[in-house]
Parts: structure tokens; sequence; C-alpha cells
């Protein structure tokens, strides 16, 4: 009898948690305000921030229900450019965001959590930044989604907690972490 009972609450849940259960695909248009560079080379001195310019993302998402709180890790690709008076600079990384929301009012809801960057490559028009003294950087997020049936849309804010700086003699003092606003959507595919 006790084992019937454990095997119907086993079922009962294992149902519960797979019906609760989403996976997708995400992109969205990434708009980052990161960047200082305080020494250029031996010669030059300068102070200055990074202009920002547009970026993407793609990537994939997975999300569990629990009552009105949702976990969603999401793993995708960035490429953000900036530009500092003639220099360019393109930044690729792999990003893992991973949320706790609260489900609001309806199809709305809040988000926060915890986000790890890799860098992949940060180069520019001058010079190529592949000796990143550190290529992992954390940091944290928070946003609003509007969830309508397959489709979403977000929109967040995201910092780096630490510095990324570059090994090379000419662009030493180089920050590269993000500060950034996404816009973005996501489509279910389950």
């Amino acid at each position: 009898m006790r084992f019937s009972v454990l095997c119907k609450i086993c079922i009962l849940l294992s149902h519960f948690a797979f019906s609760q259960f989403e996976y997708g695909v995400k992109g969205g248009l990434n708009f980052d305000s990161a960047g200082k560079i305080s020494k250029l080379n031996n010669d030059v001195y300068m102070d200055g921030s990074l202009k920002s310019e547009s970026g993407f993302n793609l990537g994939v998402y997975a999300q569990a229900d629990l009552l009105i709180l949702y976990l969603r890790p999401e793993l995708q690709y960035t490429n953000v450019k900036r530009s500092f008076e003639e220099l360019d600079f393109t930044s690729s990384r792999i990003e893992l965001p991973i949320s706790l929301g609260y489900k609001v009012l309806g199809p709305i809801s809040i988000f926060a959590g915890p986000s790890i960057f890799y860098y992949v490559s940060n180069k520019t028009n001058a010079h190529s930044f592949d000796r990143i003294r550190n290529k992992f950087n954390f940091g944290h997020h928070l946003g609003l989604r509007l969830n309508l049936g397959n489709l979403s849309f977000d929109f967040r804010y995201e910092k780096g907690n630490s510095s990324i700086v570059t090994d090379q003699e000419n662009m030493k003092n180089t920050d590269l972490r993000p500060n950034q606003v996404v816009l973005g959507m996501s489509l279910k595919l389950n």
C-alpha cells in the first residue's frame, strides 16, 4: 500500500515538473556603454570613455516554473562594437545569465540574477586583445519580461562586476566590462 501511494506521488510530481518546463531560442539588441581607456601607448596618455554602439545576441534558454516564481538559465553569444576616437573595438563573448523571476501580474514578470561572461575575442582596428588578463567576468542583471504565448519580450540591464584588462603594453588600462541595456525576444519551442 505504501509503495502504491509513493508511486502515485512520484508520477504526479514528475508530470507536474515536466508540464512546467519550457525551452526555446532567443535573440536581441545590446546597447552597451561599457569601457574606459586611460593609457593608449607610451607616448600619449589620454582619458576617455568608449562610445557605445548597438550589438546583438543570439542563444537558447530553458525555464522551469515554480508556482509564482521561475528559474531561467540562458546561454547566448553576444557581439558588441564600441569606439574611441579613431579606434573601433569589437567584443565577442559567451554569456550565461541565470534569472530568478517573479510573475507579478498575468503575463508580466520581473527577474534578476547573476551573469557569467566569457570573452571569446576583443579586437580593434589597431591592435588585437588576444591576451586578456581574465577572460571570465561576473556580473548581475535585472529586468522586466512580457510573455505573450509562445513569444516573450524582455528589457534588462546587465552590469559586469570585475574589470577586463589586457596585458598588452599599449592598452594597459583598458576596461571592457559589460554595462548594457538589452532588448530581447524569445520564442518558446515546446
